[in-house]
């Protein structure tokens, strides 16, 4: 998800019995503001997990525990909001990863918000995820950004394929 879709999330963006996130709109640090989503394609329901809807619902019951011990109001329901400042900023959250990935000494330990969407492309290319599924999580309307951003791994992965041909032909050959 882009920053400010994540900043954009509320309680009700989160569906634990269908494990979806819905996101349909970011939230703007700068004018302290919501604002639609980027695009139509960015109105999506991202699949998630047993252990994401699990640390979601510990994070919702912290953080009603934190608000309500400090008596301080989250009106908009936002899932990340801090007791001091409200919403975090992107500086404010790199910071912070970059902290939290230094003290586990994860590399690189520069990593960032953008970084970490990435990644997540990267890691669902390398998995074989079909590239159609993966545009549509990442709220792209086709599968262009995709392959122009992760071009160097499509190469790899049609090296693999292209091997597979082989040794399947190679197969019936025997």
């Amino acid at each position: 998800m882009r920053f400010g879709e994540v900043l954009g999330l509320t309680w009700d963006c989160i569906h634990i019995e269908n494990k979806t996130i819905k996101t349909y709109r970011r939230y703007d640090c700068t004018r302290k503001s919501w604002t639609k989503a980027k695009t139509e394609t960015s109105i999506r329901d991202i699949p998630i997990d047993d252990t994401t809807v699990s640390i979601l619902q510990k994070l919702k019951a912290e953080q009603r525990y934190v608000l309500r011990s400090h008596q301080v109001s989250n009106p908009d329901k936002c899932l990340f909001f801090d007791k001091q400042s409200g919403l975090p900023t992107n500086s404010a959250v790199n910071k912070q990863l970059k902290k939290i990935l230094s003290e586990l000494s994860i590399t690189p330990s520069n990593m960032t918000s953008t970084g970490l969407r990435h990644t997540y492309a990267s890691t669902l290319l390398a998995m074989d995820i079909d590239i159609w599924a993966i545009a549509k999580n990442m709220g792209h309307k086709d599968i262009q950004q995709i392959s122009e951003t992760y071009g160097h791994l499509i190469k790899e992965k049609a090296i693999r394929e292209d091997n597979k041909i082989r040794d399947f032909f190679h197969g019936l050959s025997q």
